[in-house]
């Protein structure tokens, strides 16, 4: 045992001592919008693969020299090259923008479980959406124009608003309250109520800066009536911590669960012990553990991957039961389960049948998987294959959405299919 720590000490200098020759450039791929791209490969030298962009769209290259060009590879993307400057190494505000590819799309057999274009309109070009049980609600560019539109399930314009073309995203709160986002202002959409169950015009209440948005509702994960859950990383980011909050209570959060990553903990201990803290624990002890809550009718849900297993609790985070959680990893032949790295760790919820979804990604095709909850295994109910990366997957009542580029203009449509 002591050989062995011996062993990893002296590994970790040396490898802190050859870090230190190590140039490094680290940045994010985003489109034409400002929103991440994933899966994007990176290549010097034209053809040498040194990167692919993970969820946040972000990369790392750990022998960047200046004057060496980079390649930006994606499917969906027209290739784009960037050549390294001075300023880029050990920097981390390098942003590739790559723009969506103008080729005509293949033609896709219609069936009836095909996806189609949900909403469609050839001077419009999606940006961004989401969906609660009112309606789907997008951000349209126009002609040099934005639009804040709400469409009926079947596709109808129900309201439309004309909007600044600053607003990029639309986000829902643990609340269900929809707001609009711009790199400066948060702006909750609401509608003249007139009282008969219909609504009136469209509009934005309830400003705030962008700062104040993130600070009062990053931190509520889940809500059911008068409880709400925030949760906490500790020690970078591989512990997490949920609390149990109440409305208007002036009491202090109580715990609700604990989630360790004790493996991570332990790897990043050692770095930190060996002299390794800048060219190895710089970059991956920033990646959080992936341990999400819902909140569906009156329970909360939390999938505690790093434990394996699904805790449901009641409305007022009472813990019900446990499930057993294992269709994220694989057992190896040596008997050692390993992380499957075609899980992206995303999930969606269709609140409005109680299913919980998440998919796995080979070579940029996403298939769709129903969650098991009583057992922790997941079932196939389709894949994406005419769609490869395609954006924004969300489901509601049994259907699956999603933006994908359109026609040669360079649009975006809201695609749907019916989830069997």
């Amino acid at each position: 045992m002591k050989k062995t720590i011996l062993l990893l000490l002296l590994f970790g200098f040396i490898h802190s001592v050859s870090a230190q020759e190590h140039q490094i450039i680290q940045g994010y791929c985003k489109d034409e919008n400002g929103k991440a791209i994933e899966n994007v490969s990176v290549y010097v030298h034209d053809s040498l693969l040194v990167s692919v962009t993970d969820e946040q769209g972000r990369f790392t290259y750990g022998f960047a020299k200046e004057g060496m060009i980079l390649r930006f590879a994606h499917m969906v993307f027209e290739p784009t090259y960037h050549t390294i400057k001075e300023k880029d190494i050990n920097g981390k505000n390098l942003t590739v923008r790559m723009k969506t590819k103008s080729h005509e799309l293949l033609e896709v057999t219609v069936t009836a479980n095909a996806p189609h274009i949900a909403f469609d309109n050839p001077v419009m070009s999606v940006i961004d959406y989401t969906i609660r049980e009112d309606g789907i609600y997008l951000i349209v560019y126009r002609r040099r124009n934005s639009a804040l539109l709400h469409l009926s399930f079947d596709g109808d314009a129900l309201h439309e608003m004309p909007i600044s073309s600053r607003y990029k995203r639309l986000n829902k709160d643990a609340f269900g309250n929809i707001y609009a986002l711009n790199d400066y202002q948060a702006s909750q959409i609401g509608f003249i109520d007139y009282g008969n169950g219909k609504k009136g015009m469209m509009n934005f209440y309830n400003s705030m800066s962008r700062k104040t948005f993130q600070d009062k509702f990053s931190p509520i994960l889940a809500a059911i009536d008068s409880v709400y859950i925030t949760g906490r990383y500790f020690y970078y980011n591989k512990e997490m911590g949920y609390y149990r909050h109440r409305l208007g209570s002036d009491k202090e959060p109580e715990p609700l669960h604990y989630i360790v990553d004790e493996e991570a903990r332990d790897d990043i201990w050692l770095l930190l012990h060996t002299g390794d803290g800048g060219f190895g624990a710089n970059f991956w002890v920033t990646d959080p553990i992936y341990n999400p809550i819902y909140a569906i009718g009156d329970k909360f849900y939390i999938f505690a991957y790093t434990d394996r297993e699904t805790i449901v609790l009641d409305k007022e985070g009472n813990e019900l039961e446990r499930h057993p959680l294992t269709f994220h990893e694989y057992r190896k032949w040596n008997g050692k389960m390993e992380p499957d790295r075609r899980w992206k760790q995303k999930m969606m919820m269709d609140a409005a049948r109680k299913e919980f979804y998440t998919f796995f990604v080979t070579d940029g095709i996403y298939t769709l998987k129903r969650i098991d909850l009583k057992t922790g295994t997941v079932t196939s109910v389709m894949d994406l294959s005419g769609y490869p990366f395609a954006q924004n997957l969300r489901i509601h009542d049994g259907v699956l959405y999603f933006i994908y580029p359109t026609g040669m203009n360079k649009r975006k449509a809201l695609y749907q299919v019916r989830v069997e």
